[in-house]
């Protein structure tokens, strides 16, 4: 990318946090040079994106296979969040340290689904993994896991981390963000040196790419504030995971391929507090929670970057 050093303008389509955090280290690594141009170009800005109604759990999620490319990724992704933590902006921009319990099987069994415990490939990024032993995983008997692990990880909230990165964005001159739906490429000719597709699931009509799927997911904010860790637990209907925040608790979740669906399903609202519950009982006195629900840019074989 140094040929970047010279006069470029440099359009990202998208704002989401992919959008974005591509156009702050774009920013950071040519942070001399006057001549750069950057345009950020979306139909949708924060409040509004995917990212938005996402429970900002930092995890290699969603992948078939997770290769070395994807590990270097969620390591630099780790570093820069444990590295925010201890900033002076973490409390504006939502970044949590936070351990992570999770449990597999249920009832003292595993689903055939389900393994039992292997140290995750993403071990060797994060601090403080551990085993769990009999005695830590005595402490929820009433799940009855046949295994388990905890880990020091973060958690971001995306609400407050996207107007953080708008924040920094706006405030360099070589910066201007367009509200705009970009139904081609073709829009952009003669417009910018260089395109950076970040549309995510829009990519389907953008450039063509049927390959990427929507995986929906849908997710309840509650306020719990008893709740200080990350839990992942195994059911006889599926994962839960619940994940606190400043103010509100996650409660989650859903990864449902190939469905467009954005409206609240009320089946599975039922269906994430149940799991949730049998893991902390007291949710089942939580009568008022804002229910969330998003499309997730999905692919088979990873994410496509070119």
């Amino acid at each position: 990318m140094s040929s970047l050093a010279d006069t470029y303008r440099i359009t990202i389509i998208g704002a989401g946090i992919i959008g974005l955090t591509t156009a702050c280290t774009l920013l950071k690594e040519y942070a001399a040079n006057e001549n750069l141009q950057l345009t950020i170009i979306s139909e949708k800005f924060t409040p509004e994106t995917t990212g938005d109604t996402s429970g900002g759990f930092w995890e290699p999620y969603g992948f078939k296979n997770i290769d070395e490319r994807i590990l270097r990724w969620a390591a630099y992704t780790y570093d820069i969040f444990v590295s925010e933590f201890f900033s002076t902006k973490a409390a504006r921009a939502g970044v949590m340290k936070l351990a992570l319990y999770r449990l597999r099987g249920f009832n003292g069994q595993n689903k055939d689904d389900i393994k039992a415990i292997e140290k995750p490939k993403y071990v060797g990024l994060v601090r403080h993994f551990r085993l769990l032993d009999q005695h830590e995983l005595g402490m929820f008997d009433h799940l009855k896991p046949t295994s388990g692990y905890a880990v020091s990880s973060v958690a971001v909230e995306v609400i407050k981390y996207l107007p953080q990165l708008q924040r920094f964005l706006s405030e360099d001159g070589r910066v201007k963000f367009i509200k705009k739906k970009i139904h081609s490429l073709i829009e952009l000719k003669d417009k910018a040196d260089v395109v950076i597709n970040c549309s995510g699931l829009a990519s389907r009509h953008l450039v063509g790419d049927q390959t990427v799927r929507p995986a929906r997911g849908q997710i309840i904010r509650v306020y719990a504030p008893w709740i200080k860790s990350v839990y992942e637990v195994d059911s006889e209907e599926g994962l839960g995971y619940v994940i606190p925040q400043s103010d509100t608790v996650v409660l989650g979740g859903t990864f449902q391929l190939d469905d467009w669906n954005t409206n609240i399903d009320e089946n599975d609202t039922r269906k994430i507090l149940r799991i949730c519950a049998k893991a902390f009982p007291a949710l089942e006195q939580i009568r008022h929670g804002k229910v969330e629900v998003g499309l997730r840019p999905y692919r088979d074989n990873g994410v496509r970057l070119e």
